[in-house]
């Protein structure tokens, strides 16, 4: 072999080196990178799997929750149908969606009311419970027993407050429903009388022969007795469920989609369905407070009724 061949067949030596040392390091960061991949996506897995786990948990907290709160509310309800009862579930799920689980449960737990807090430990022994074999790793040990919740409720039934709280809400939610309807049929009838004696007036006014004497009077009577209809309606006084009822209708006439639900097949509003509705809205304000789940004032009631709008 030559010098040539030599130097030549050394180079070939060196550069098959150099592409075996390249691949191998090519190989090493390629393994790397896959080894990182793995481990990311585990720790991803596992995050993933903590995250259910705890999503799980609120679940369990949540359906406590609701169970209880839904017996007592539906419970206040006397003679309660179908559609109210659906609504209630509603309502409720609103209201605790918006307000929060973990804060409703504070709020029991440092509540003054022994009731709130016999609930609150119930819910924490049911809970402990229904969780004690979950796990992350496991899905299928992620379960909620349906005899577990009815036996929570038995456990919270056995409190004889419970129908206490039950028969006072129904108590205070009957004698509001009973003022709405007094009161309106109170109006109703002022407003009869303030008609039939402004007719009245502008009649004898017409008597007299004097058209210049008979329209002032007429136009004057009109103005008086438009007021004094605006100031029944709109100005004296109306209580909470008058004023629900009253924002309901406005809520339905603004939505067409929400006044074909609540029309009757003439076209008017279904008043029974709305002042439904407004049972359903005023009971679940009544438990709140009565529970004393939150403290509801004069500002508290004016923000559920904005609400309603």
């Amino acid at each position: 072999m030559g010098l040539r061949e030599d130097r030549n067949y050394l180079k070939e030596r060196k550069e098959f080196k150099r592409t075996l040392a390249e691949n191998a390091r090519k190989q090493e960061i390629e393994n790397m990178n896959k080894l990182r991949e793995e481990i990311d996506n585990a720790k991803l897995m596992h995050e993933a799997k903590i995250d259910n786990f705890y999503t799980y948990k609120a679940d369990v907290k949540k359906t406590l929750l609701t169970e209880a709160l839904g017996r007592i509310y539906k419970g206040s309800i006397f003679h309660i149908t179908d559609r109210e009862a659906a609504l209630c579930d509603s309502l409720l799920g609103s209201y605790i969606e918006s307000t929060g689980v973990d804060t409703i449960l504070k709020n029991m737990r440092f509540s003054k009311s022994g009731l709130l807090v016999s609930i609150y430990e119930a819910e924490q022994e049911a809970f402990d419970d229904i969780t004690k074999d979950a796990n992350a790793e496991d899905v299928t040990s992620q379960t909620i027993d349906p005899k577990a919740i009815e036996d929570f409720w038995d456990n919270i039934d056995k409190n004889n407050d419970i129908d206490d709280v039950t028969n006072m809400i129904r108590l205070r939610v009957s004698n509001a429903e009973e003022d709405f309807i007094n009161k309106n049929q109170a109006d109703k009838e002022d407003i009869k009388t303030i008609l039939k004696d402004t007719a009245e007036r502008v009649q004898n006014a017409k008597a007299s022969n004097d058209n210049d004497y008979s329209e002032a009077v007429e136009e004057s009577e009109m103005r008086i007795a438009k007021d004094k209809i605006y100031n029944i309606q709109h100005e004296s006084y109306h209580n909470v469920f008058d004023r629900m009822v009253r924002n309901i209708s406005e809520a339905v006439l603004k939505d067409q989609v929400i006044k074909e639900q609540f029309s009757l097949d003439n076209g008017r509003l279904d008043m029974d369905k709305i002042v439904e509705s407004a049972r359903c809205m005023y009971t679940l304000l009544e438990m709140v407070s009565s529970l004393k789940i939150e403290k509801v004032d004069s500002e508290y009631i004016e923000s559920a009724l904005k609400s309603i709008k």
